[in-house]
């Protein structure tokens, strides 16, 4: 089995309308041609006002504005269920990833196409050219992964490694990341931090994870989104 993600550009569809139409029409269309493990994330936050810094980070212009992400034995299978998500939004941008779950979610799972707690962030990751592929991941695996979960106040962590792009004229995403938060985070940076009513604490997280994100990110060159996450999939399906 391989994990594919497409990035999506929804077009004019309200955010509302893409979700329900996705859920009632596109996953069962999604399912009988075997995807496993369906989740799909959309970017529908109408008012980011007073919403932490990490999501004015948009440099990719347009930003996507969510993603869909399965399950499936073979990229080479891809060909129909990437014609019913190419008829679904404006634009996509497919990729072959290899994941590596630090948090799994325990603590807020959703069931069955109901919406996650909180919300999940999703971040979009370049190599900076500083660095090479094979120096950025050893970086980013091995010397950020433990700050991130000692710093922050998420629930879910989930790594995504590109392995290839899919789609032509994909961005040059060469990772993807999927962390859930509880919904005070989006606006509040003790509890994004994981430091609710201890400024020391709190700005001493801070301070650890923007040194820990500078030596394998270029603040150019990635796009942060808040999306609600919809995992259409049971907890039980075999592969979990």
């Amino acid at each position: 089995m391989e994990k594919l993600m497409y990035a999506f550009w929804r077009g004019e569809e309200h955010p509302d309308e893409l979700r329900r139409r996705f859920i009632r029409d596109l996953k069962p269309r999604l399912t009988a041609q075997g995807v496993a493990r369906l989740q799909f994330n959309i970017a529908d936050f109408a008012d980011l006002s007073g919403a932490l810094v990490n999501f004015s980070l948009r440099n990719t212009r347009p930003p996507p504005d969510g993603i869909v992400s399965f399950w499936l034995t073979s990229a080479f299978r891809r060909a129909p269920v990437e014609e019913v998500l190419a008829g679904t939004f404006a634009r996509i941008a497919g990729y072959e990833v290899a994941e590596s779950t630090i948090l799994p979610n325990i603590r807020h799972p959703a069931r069955a196409d109901e919406r996650t707690f909180g919300f999940s962030q999703v971040t979009f990751l370049q190599v900076p050219p500083r660095l090479s592929f094979d120096a950025w991941r050893k970086v980013w695996f091995e010397e950020h992964t433990p700050v991130g979960i000692a710093t922050q106040a998420n629930f879910r962590y989930v790594q995504n490694v590109v392995v290839m792009p899919l789609t032509d004229g994909a961005p040059p995403f060469a990772g993807v990341v999927e962390e859930g938060f509880p919904p005070e985070a989006l606006r509040d940076s003790q509890a994004f931090y994981d430091a609710v009513g201890d400024e020391a604490k709190h700005q001493r997280h801070q301070a650890l994870m923007m040194e820990s994100c500078a030596k394998f990110i270029d603040f150019d060159r990635i796009d942060v989104i808040a999306t609600s996450e919809y995992p259409l999939h049971s907890p039980h399906e075999p592969g979990l």
